[in-house]
């Protein structure tokens, strides 16, 4: 079976210990599971695996996904991370091979999956611009990347699982659900309250005005008819990010 394929299996099988809307993770479980041994060896046998062997239009998947079984294999060094500092510290280190290269998951995410451009709170790209993995990159950049990317926090985009062939739709429907769940309409609809993470990379969706729509674009019916009524008069804030661990009972 293709590497990829059987990463995307071994995901499946981990989502078992999170809740039903991938949301809290009981993380003592998984961290003895059969499904966490399966998820190393998949990312082990990526050590021969060339990624240029990736369907270009199943590529984004593929990353994501890979990102994702990191971050679930080495989630108990999270066990005591308490906030954004150590979590970075986190995202960081380099911690997989693929192809004899060494990937950190910010390198995956800012250096791949984002156009190889800074994280948040940082100035300088994670990669050089000569960088030989560079050349794995997607071809397209699609902003709804971010709620696809699970953080084992509480304002954690959901934990999911990503198809090559149902990829826009599973996108749509993370950044949907993650709207819909992180922001809130108040003031009669003269407030919107937008996820921190939309401040974090506002850019990536054109600016504020680009997060104001992006958020107003999924809001269930009744709360974008509340703040359409206001004719533009609209007040745009942003939530604050939890980074506790969003522990399965906790």
């Amino acid at each position: 079976m293709d590497p990829g394929d059987e990463l995307a299996r071994a995901l499946a099988a981990a989502a078992t210990h999170f809740d039903a809307e991938g949301l809290a993770c009981d993380y003592a479980a998984l961290a003895a599971s059969r499904e966490r041994g399966h998820l190393a060896v998949c990312l082990a046998a990526l050590e021969t695996f060339d990624p240029a062997q990736v369907r270009i239009a199943a590529r984004m998947a593929f990353w994501i996904n890979v990102f994702n079984a990191g971050v679930l294999r080495d989630a108990p060094e999270l066990e005591f991370a308490g906030d954004e500092q150590e979590m970075a510290t986190f995202f960081e280190r380099p911690r997989l091979g693929i192809f004899a290269q060494r990937y950190s998951l910010d390198e995956i995410y800012h250096g791949l999956l984002r156009g190889n451009v800074p994280a948040h709170g940082r100035l300088q790209a994670p990669m050089r611009r000569d960088d030989p993995r560079l050349a794995h990159m997607p071809i397209a950049f699609d902003e709804r990347l971010h709620f696809a990317l699970f953080r084992t926090a509480r304002s954690s985009p959901a934990f999911r699982v990503f198809e090559g062939g149902r990829l826009d739709l599973q996108l749509e429907e993370a950044a949907t659900q993650y709207v819909r769940r992180m922001a809130r309409v108040e003031d009669d609809g003269g407030t919107v309250t937008a996820p921190k993470l939309l401040q974090w990379y506002a850019n990536d969706f054109g600016g504020e005005r680009g997060v104001l729509e992006f958020v107003l674009a999924r809001l269930d019916d009744a709360l974008r008819e509340r703040v359409e009524r206001r004719g533009g008069r609209i007040r745009l804030r942003y939530g604050a990010f939890d980074w506790t661990l969003n522990r399965r009972g906790g």
